[in-house]
């Protein structure tokens, strides 16, 4: 049996259609926006002073973004990273 590529194609364009018609695909979840912080913010959430926020930083501590030439924290990231430094002491 031949079959012409066009009613192949015709085929295959309302299998995929009745199966998306079908099926049961689970919403997507919708993440939470991260809360980008600077260095005040990180600053005034753990009361400590700038120079300490930059040598938690270069040690490595937590980890940090570069927009536009300034330093932004993710708040999950650092709160995580705590976490897991008062955890292991």
């Amino acid at each position: 049996m031949s079959i012409s590529k066009e009613d192949l194609q015709q085929i295959i364009r309302d299998s995929v259609k009745s199966e998306l018609n079908n099926s049961t695909v689970p919403s997507p979840i919708i993440k939470e926006e991260e809360t980008l912080m600077n260095t005040k913010d990180v600053q005034s959430l753990f009361g400590v002073s700038r120079i300490t926020i930059h040598k938690w930083k270069k040690q490595g501590l937590f980890p940090y973004h570069k927009i536009n030439r300034k330093l932004y924290f993710k708040r999950s990231e650092v709160i995580a990273s705590m976490k897991r430094i008062s955890l292991s002491k």
